[in-house]
């Protein structure tokens, strides 16, 4: 990919997306740009890390990029692309990582920052859903196309999302289940292993041996499903015997229903993405992009 790229944040998400751009050869460290607001010695750090150029504004890092991604926090959003508009490319495309931040919404702030140019273009801008395994490059990932975006910009997203695992195309109003799902479900992975390992140092295990054994366990688990190809009922059927230990195990998580449990999380999470969503533009229409003097704005954090 001969692509010039800006990254307009350089937190873990950015650091993430440049160590997986640069380990798969997607793009190499020169063609690739990174500035912050705050916090200089994390835009220092990435470009002695990885090589990348680091620049002190955002005018610097985007004038000449070709793909402009929005690593900031979501209620950083419309500052950032507001000043990212006024010095970007016209034909730029903008890649947004923020939760909850709408195509509609954030190509309105851009279309409002560039409304000087005579003829400014259509904004193509891509919404994309990572979730926190991108530290690791194996993110679930899922992309949404605004309406001026080619299936070529489609081709591009997937190329920088696939460096740090696996994304898939889905219509804009299925993103909050993305992130009811997969944008938070490493937090329910997490709670299971603290379950499992309080479980273990209770029967008896030191809480060590218990947790090493139950990070095994679920490393174990997800390469069966990966690498066997059979689904999560077959392999779940294949360990449970007649009458056996595991058959046990499940009739305890059946009478507590586990699996209405994870459903109703899933759900409580995917509206709760929607509300934020909302939220969020009923905060900023009709205001200035930074948000009116006084404006508490609702936390997006996944």
């Amino acid at each position: 990919m001969h692509t010039a790229i800006a990254f307009v944040g350089a937190g873990a998400i950015a650091e993430a997306l440049i160590r997986g751009i640069c380990q798969t050869g997607v793009a190499s460290a020169a063609q690739l740009t990174v500035t912050n607001k705050n916090t200089p010695a994390r835009r220092l750090h990435l470009a002695d890390t990885y090589g990348v150029r680091a620049c002190d504004s955002i005018a610097e890092a985007v004038q000449a990029a070709e793909v402009i991604l929005i690593c900031v926090k979501p209620k950083d959003v419309g500052a950032a692309l507001t000043e990212t508009a006024r010095y970007a490319r016209a034909d730029a495309l903008y890649v947004s990582v923020a939760a909850g931040c709408s195509i509609t919404w954030m190509t309105d702030v851009i279309q409002s920052a560039r409304s000087h140019d005579a003829a400014p273009g259509a904004v193509r801008l891509i919404r994309t859903m990572p979730n926190t395994s991108c530290a690791v490059l194996e993110s679930a990932s899922a992309y949404a196309l605004g309406d001026a975006c080619t299936e070529a910009d489609g081709a591009l997203v997937e190329r920088l999302l696939g460096a740090v695992g696996t994304c898939h195309r889905l219509e804009e109003s299925q993103l909050d289940a993305v992130t009811g799902l997969s944008g938070t479900g490493p937090a329910y992975v997490y709670y299971l292993v603290e379950a499992l390992t309080d479980a273990g140092a209770a029967a008896g295990l030191d809480p060590d041996v218990a947790y090493a054994l139950v990070t095994q366990t679920l490393i174990g688990a997800a390469a069966m499903i990966r690498q066997t190809g059979d689904g999560p009922a077959t392999l779940r059927e294949r360990v449970t015997s007649p009458g056996g230990t595991t058959m046990a195990g499940l009739a305890v998580l059946r009478d507590y229903e586990f699996a209405e449990a994870i459903g109703a999380a899933v759900r409580a999470a995917t509206a709760r993405s929607a509300e934020l969503g909302q939220l969020w533009t009923s905060v900023t229409e009709g205001a200035e992009v930074d948000g009116p003097a006084g404006t508490k704005r609702p936390s997006l954090t996944t």
